[in-house]
């Protein structure tokens, strides 16, 4: 099994689920965060004042999928999620060494 954690612009979350779901993802958990990267952030003028924005609103997607899933999993979110400019974010794949689901006491590949 493997842990996909992708960083995505806020506003391609819902292309970005569509994509994993028509390609059979069956669930993901999501989280608004914030962070920064090469573009550090950036100047805003808010009421005649110009303030520095240094962290940047990102949605986190964590998803865990079999590990011969990953591939197609990391490719579809690299291709939505992409916009071409700077801040398009990451995607990270780890290793899972063991999953329960809670509810039925199922293990690994079972409570996916």
């Amino acid at each position: 099994m493997k842990l996909i954690i992708a960083t995505i612009k806020p506003f391609k979350l819902e292309e970005v689920r569509e994509a994993l779901t028509a390609i059979g993802v069956r669930g993901m958990m999501v989280t608004e965060i914030k962070g920064f990267g090469s573009q550090s952030g950036h100047t805003e003028i808010y009421r005649g004042a110009e303030y520095a924005v240094n962290f940047v609103p990102k949605i986190k997607l964590e998803i865990v999928v079999a590990a011969a899933m990953a591939d197609q999993v990391l490719e579809t979110i690299a291709k939505t999620a992409q916009t071409g400019k700077i801040g398009d974010g990451k995607i990270f794949v780890l290793d899972v060494l063991q999953a329960v689901r809670v509810r039925t006491g199922e293990t690994n590949a079972d409570a996916l």
